[in-house]
């Protein structure tokens, strides 16, 4: 614990809030090592704090309401996880989350996360859609579709 307080100290993503690539891998590194987190309790962490985060930003205006629809566009490694994490969280967190996910991951864990997503019969598409509707679509009804 005292090397991942040196590093966020001493790293120049310090000042910015976030992590480079390099004390990205280091940290991983660190809090994967014996005993540590698995692969597998990290992509829950950090889908978790990425669906968190979406909560809290995810008004729309000033009105307090949430906006309900999601876009998750994951790719085939960890990061892309983190994603197929987020939108199971964000789909109990009561919005309607959509899954691109074009270069599928071969490994079991990910495969286990694609099934967990059907479960929930969240949509998984294969690449962005053509036209994504919004909320602010110019159709003048007052539905909370």
């Amino acid at each position: 614990q005292r090397h991942l307080a040196s590093l966020a100290m001493t790293s120049s993503s310090f000042d910015t809030g976030y992590l480079n690539a390099q004390d990205a891998t280091d940290l991983d590194v660190e809090l994967m090592s014996t005993p540590g987190f698995s692969l597998e309790q990290l992509m829950e962490l950090a889908g978790l704090s990425v669906a968190e985060a979406v909560y809290e930003v995810g008004t729309d205006g000033n009105d307090g309401k949430k906006k309900k629809r999601v876009l998750l566009v994951c790719g085939p490694g960890n990061n892309g996880g983190d994603g197929l994490v987020a939108a199971r969280h964000l789909f109990h967190f009561g919005f309607q989350p959509t899954v691109v996910y074009p270069k599928r991951s071969t490994k079991p864990h990910f495969i286990n996360l694609v099934q967990q997503l059907n479960d929930l019969n969240i949509p998984i598409l294969d690449e962005i859609p053509a036209t994504v509707a919004t909320d602010n679509d110019d159709d003048d009804d007052d539905d909370d579709d």
